[in-house]
């Protein structure tokens, strides 16, 4: 009785743990054919569309900065409702007030890396088709990026590692990628993907010229989460005031988006696949002037960011102790469950922990101290024999200088 309740234990274990990782999965996926449309409720006029799967809970941040959550989803057609209006220059503020970018005085290398988790993505109108495997017109549109990042004296690291097949599985595969760029010790992760919806979701003008806007992505299963955001919201306050009308918003997806690597990483989303590549080139050509003064400053072209100390968000390393703390916590409590099954009940495992503090570990200790005692004991005889052996050959030598000098005397009397 007891091993089939052990082994359902662990076949329930077994299940929360790829229930767990497939439904993160699934959440990262995006939609084969079509795209969804959410309305907002009682209007039913549209926040906005996506390629992405939409679930229940996911959010969005539109360009008015009004945030929605969806409420409902019957196949491709999503509700939402609105929750209040951000005020995300707070982000901003709190820069400010951490006193942050007086750490941009000192002298640092800037750096930024960039990968593509969906490495096919292409722009029809451009590229002759929506999808080139292994070697998609995104890339193009993240040389852009890199270029522009560049002119502006950072060090730009692009990864061009392809993640094919565009699967639930690529942003497992990307994952390895972002994981090598992290050793580059970078100030920024960027993710540039495009979007697969039409082309009006994403045209915009910014300065009076013609754009692909952007747009940005947070997972919302990420204990990092407090940081993204305010990254985010530090990105997108930051480009409404230098380029109104760039960015569409931020959407808030079910995943992870391999953002719980790093709390200055984030998913940008540039144009879709019906807007034409050059205009998602310009749109990112602007983003990284964005990306300069979230990071670096206003002033980033005077000054340098020391790495590890832009965009800091209260409490950044305090919550990634926690997170460690709480998966500890977590591992122990499984093995603490698992042993309470396997000794039969709660009184036996006291019963053997008791034991354990009372015998076993004092034997432990004991033999511990016992093999020290035996260590230095046998190091001791090792000196004693040593001396001995020394001892021998010195009265060896003068036995043998002895007898030289009486053979000596008896000749010599000779």
């Amino acid at each position: 009785m007891r091993s089939k309740i052990k082994r359902l234990y662990i076949y329930l274990l077994i299940i929360f743990i790829v229930f767990s990782f497939f439904s993160i999965v699934h959440a990262e996926e995006e939609t084969k054919e079509g795209y969804f449309t959410v309305y907002e409720e009682g209007t039913n006029d549209i926040i906005f569309r996506t390629s992405m799967f939409v679930t229940v809970g996911d959010q969005y941040l539109d360009e008015k900065n009004n945030l929605y959550e969806v409420t409902e989803v019957k196949g491709n057609i999503a509700f939402a409702k609105f929750i209040e209006k951000i005020d995300i220059e707070s982000a901003l503020q709190t820069n400010e007030q951490e006193g942050v970018q007086e750490a941009f005085k000192e002298a640092g290398q800037k750096v930024i890396v960039i990968y593509h988790t969906h490495s096919d993505e292409s722009y029809v109108p451009t590229d002759g088709k929506s999808s080139i495997p292994y070697r998609g017109g995104i890339f193009k549109v993240g040389e852009a990026l890199k270029k522009a990042l560049e002119q502006k004296g950072v060090k730009v690291i692009q990864s061009e590692k392809p993640h094919d097949p565009h699967d639930a599985g690529a942003y497992h595969r990307s994952r390895r990628t972002a994981m090598e760029l992290l050793k580059n010790k970078p100030d920024a992760v960027l993710d540039i993907h495009r979007d697969a919806v039409p082309a009006e979701e994403y045209t915009g003008s910014v300065n009076g010229r013609p754009v692909a806007q952007v747009r940005l992505v947070v997972g919302r299963q990420n204990p990092q989460i407090k940081m993204i955001n305010n990254f985010a919201w530090q990105i997108k306050a930051t480009a409404d005031k230098k380029y109104p009308g760039l960015f569409k918003g931020i959407f808030y997806g079910k995943g992870n988006y391999n953002q719980d690597l790093f709390p200055r990483t984030i998913l940008v989303e540039a144009g879709t696949y019906t807007n034409h590549r050059e205009k998602a080139e310009e749109g990112i050509q602007h983003l990284a002037d964005v990306i300069m003064a979230t990071v670096y400053g206003a002033d980033y072209q005077k000054e340098s960011a020391p790495q590890g100390l832009v965009t800091q968000v209260p409490g950044e390393r305090k919550s990634a102790g926690a997170t460690i703390f709480w998966i500890i916590f977590i591992v122990v409590l499984g093995i603490v469950g698992y042993m309470i099954i396997s000794t039969g009940g709660w009184n036996e495992f006291k019963s053997k922990v008791k034991k354990f503090g009372s015998s076993e570990f004092s034997n432990f200790l004991g033999n511990i101290f016992v093999k020290k005692e035996k260590s230095i004991l046998e190091e001791n005889q090792e000196e004693i024999k040593k001396e001995e052996k020394e001892a021998a050959e010195l009265l060896s030598d003068q036995n043998k200088t002895e007898t030289e000098e009486e053979n000596k005397k008896e000749e010599n009397n000779l």
